[in-house]
């Protein structure tokens, strides 16, 4: 088979004719608009019958944009190189091998031989690439290879008819092709370069994909939410078939439950991850604007559910737009999004925090915040640019793609990032993909030279009102892990305490509780833009005109500090992933000792634009710290039962 050759209806309706009968048995002929088609098919004539099938979706819309090219001769570097079967999906570049038949290897897991790369490669997100730059120069060229794929994925990937792990019918993939193929369905409805021998055979896939979403989708979480909503969007675009109606109801007596199954009452979405939180709302927020069209009315739960993850993303965007690195998610720009929902809910409050205060309306009381079901605590000096901004988490592990990261730690200040969340790396189950899920790329602390071990997926109740505080003078939380350290024997329970006293700096307190002697390092990574220096036993960053981070240590404990950066021997350390498949040496200060038991210990991490002041700090018993700033200012930061105290000392 030869998929470059001319395969015009008649061929299809000659080689696959019980492909073509499938897609006939699937249809409602008895639609008005259908009376040709339906005679047609009756009379035998199955040429016929495709040819009006074809001639009747031409005039249908279904709301999406018909492109309106010029045809040309441009040329688009990414489009390209697909032409030449060269892909990049996740930032990796691949030449896509070919069968003996002609066709791709469409389960080729590209050069670093990741299933994910196959993933990608089954989503079509390519014919979108080719889609835009036919558009834009007209290169015929384009969708030529966009209809020479389609025909030739529908035909040599079968539909198993059960589920599946493979990259061709696996669950995500599947809702991913009914989108971008809606988008080339029906934005080249006038474009005679997609040929109708593709029309046909897409078309007698969409029961199949169909039949996939709703019978072997997933139980929960963020592809629950993706693969019913695409069935929704089969029903929507494509209602002649006779199971739509069944379809839509189906999708919306499942997913209805969702909302309040995998987001907590505070928004945040239960994986616990700001990349699939936004997936997930825009996946609810799809499925909503579907069943708008389809004239079926949304569940009641949704728009208020949607609402409050809104809330969630815009509340913990640091300064610059960008979400918090937790658990599975890339260092991405919420501010488009964000945005699109002021608006959609009219939140002049989140407007002001996308813009740093330049548009809409100051946000009611102080600007830090606290998910108790999730865990989140925000502590923030304010909304603009250079405010200071911190991430503590003390909530669950999360119900997928969970970091072994509990007491952790992010800090931005002056326009850029400091101490940073390790990232993901990537999903192979290698050695970098333990530390970058592990505790050792976050700042927390080892027991034992040990990374904490799974713990709670969910909780079933939010933080204690005493866990935290937030007054317009300073922010207080506190949070345990006690799930124990893998392969660590006894008790080891660590306990944070993080006070942020508003626009100055943050005092961190750690206990650890134990029952034996240990080892116990601390770990504060900081970006991979800082340049770090170590004097004595505290560390800085010191680069001139930015955003730097002084971290001081306060305790009884003989520490021993280092400095790790990109290491790969004897363990990995020293990293950081901005996105899947990215990693970059980052510096990591390492703070080492060894504790005859239960012990306390405290940091103070100060930020500054330009040069950090000195700090001199004294632990005071197990509740605080007295500082020293720059040999001027004395105070002193307590947490007792009275809750955190901060007051100012004479010199």
């Amino acid at each position: 088979m030869v998929f470059d050759a001319d395969m015009d209806v008649k061929w299809v309706v000659e080689h696959h004719a019980e492909r073509v009968s499938q897609l006939f048995d699937a249809l409602d002929l008895d639609r008005e608009r259908l009376t040709e088609v339906r005679e047609k098919w009756a009379e035998g004539d199955r040429v016929g019958a495709c040819e009006a099938l074809i001639a009747y979706y031409k005039a249908q819309e279904r709301g999406f944009r018909r492109l309106e090219v010029t045809p040309g001769e441009g040329t688009e570097p990414a489009a390209e190189r697909i032409l030449q079967d060269r892909f990049t999906f996740q930032r990796v570049e691949g030449l896509a091998p070919r069968k003996e038949n002609g066709a791709l290897d469409w389960a080729y897991r590209g050069p670093e031989d990741d299933r994910e790369w196959a993933y990608f490669l089954n989503r079509h997100g390519h014919l979108g690439v080719l889609l835009r730059a036919y558009e834009k120069t007209g290169n015929s060229a384009y969708v030529q290879c966009i209809d020479r794929h389609l025909r030739e994925w529908v035909l040599v990937n079968p539909y198993p008819g059960e589920k599946t792990g493979e990259p061709q019918w696996r669950g995500l993939e599947t809702h991913s092709r009914v989108g971008q193929w809606a988008s080339i369905f029906y934005g080249l409805t006038r474009d005679d370069e997609l040929s109708p021998a593709a029309r046909i055979l897409m078309l007698s896939a969409i029961p199949d994909h169909a039949h996939y979403l709703k019978h072997f989708h997933a139980a929960g979480g963020n592809w629950i939410a993706m693969e019913l909503t695409s069935l929704t969007r089969a029903a929507v675009y494509w209602p002649e078939f006779q199971d739509a109606k069944d379809w839509i109801s189906y999708a919306v007596d499942r997913l209805s439950p969702e909302m309040a199954k995998q987001v907590y009452p505070d928004g945040a979405q239960k994986e616990l991850a700001s990349g699939y939180h936004w997936t997930t709302l825009r996946q609810f927020e799809a499925f909503v604007e579907l069943l708008q069209k389809a004239g079926r009315p949304p569940p009641e739960s949704f728009e208020e559910g949607m609402e409050r993850m809104y809330n969630y993303s815009a509340s913990i965007l640091r300064p610059d737009g960008y979400a918090p690195l937790n658990n599975d998610a890339d260092r991405s720009d919420h501010r488009p999004w964000v945005r699109k929902g002021a608006v959609r809910y009219e939140r002049p409050d989140w407007l002001w925090m996308v813009t740093n205060g330049e548009q809409g309306e100051r946000p009611d009381g102080v600007p830090s915040k606290v998910f108790p079901w999730a865990g989140h605590v925000v502590m923030r000096s304010g909304w603009d640019r250079d405010a200071h901004w911190g991430f503590f988490d003390v909530g669950p592990w999360g119900i997928g793609h969970q970091h072994n990261d509990k007491l952790h730690v992010s800090v931005a200040a002056y326009g850029r990032d400091l101490l940073v969340d390790g990232g993901r790396m990537y999903y192979k189950g290698d050695r970098w993909r333990q530390f970058f899920r592990g505790t050792s790329a976050h700042n927390t602390v080892l027991i034992d030279g040990q990374g904490q071990s799974p713990d709670e997926r969910e909780t079933a109740e939010p933080l204690s009102e005493d866990a935290y505080v937030l007054t317009e003078e300073l922010d207080y939380a506190r949070g345990s892990f006690s799930a124990g350290y893998e392969g660590v024997e006894g008790e080891a329970v660590h306990t944070r305490e993080v006070v942020y006293v508003r626009g100055k700096f943050w005092v961190v307190l750690d206990h650890v509780q134990t029952d034996r002697p240990r080892s116990v390092q601390v770990l504060w990574h900081y970006h991979p833009d800082c340049s770090i220096v170590l004097e004595g036993l505290t560390v800085t960053s010191t680069d001139a005109g930015k955003g730097n981070l002084r971290v001081v240590p306060a305790s009884q404990i003989n520490w021993e500090v280092e400095i790790v950066k990109g290491q790969e021997e004897p363990e990995i350390q020293g990293w950081w992933s901005r996105e899947y498949n990215h990693r970059e040496p980052s510096p990591a200060a390492i703070y080492s000792a060894s504790v005859d038991g239960t012990v306390t210990f405290a940091w103070v991490l100060l930020p500054a634009s330009g040069p950090v002041p000195e700090v001199t700090a004294e632990l005071i018993g197990d509740e605080g710290v007295r500082l020293v700033v720059a040999g001027e200012a004395s105070v002193e930061v307590t947490v007792g039962a009275d809750g955190p105290r901060i007051k100012a000392l004479d010199d």
